[in-house]
């Protein structure tokens, strides 16, 4: 993205956010592939590693995830203004859709195929959380240390401990790391 964003980079930045907003079904971390997809292979504005970043960073946030996920990857882009509207993009159509669901809330919940429909929708978040999942391991797990970190945090995370102390403990494994690795220089 340019130092300087016009309004057509603005508007570029609703439209892949909205997109994403649209089709994301499962919480704010169905929408990691996405965003993976349209900012870092897309349209190359961010690199994968950074991707991986903001949503550890929004995770460890308090607050919705997917919104915390998208005003960060909008600051990264462009700064506050950007923020917002990658913010804004991505909560519509949750809103849009909350209101159209809220006005026909029963008839909605007891129909058997929307039912079967979101039954298909949950595999499939599954599948692309999956592959999204070995994407970053691949860019990620690079080395002995991020493999030992891995296989600490995963188990923990599969014993229900709060994310955010993962986050916290890898963060400080890997500025424990850094300050050895620099002191041994």
């Amino acid at each position: 993205m340019p130092d300087s964003l016009k309004l057509r980079d603005y508007l570029r930045v609703f439209r892949v956010m909205f997109k994403i907003g649209l089709f994301t079904f499962g919480g704010g971390y169905a929408m990691l592939p996405q965003m993976s997809a349209e900012f870092a292979e897309r349209c190359k504005w961010l690199k994968p590693e950074e991707i991986t970043d903001i949503f550890a960073v929004a995770q460890s946030l308090p607050g919705v995830v997917a919104v915390n996920a998208s005003m960060l990857t909008g600051y990264r882009l462009g700064g506050r203004k950007c923020a917002f509207v990658a913010a804004l993009g991505s909560t519509l159509p949750s809103f849009l859709a909350l209101i159209f669901v809220t006005l026909g809330y029963q008839a909605f919940i007891e129909n058997r195929y929307i039912a079967g429909a979101m039954a298909g929708v949950r595999a499939a978040v599954a599948g692309t959380l999956a592959a999204t999942v070995f994407k970053l391991g691949k860019t990620t797990l690079n080395d002995r240390w991020g493999w030992r970190l891995f296989a600490l945090a995963l188990p923990l995370t599969l014993l229900s401990v709060n994310p955010v102390w993962i986050i916290l403990g890898g963060m400080a494994a890997g500025l424990a790391r850094r300050a050895v690795t620099k002191r041994i220089k």
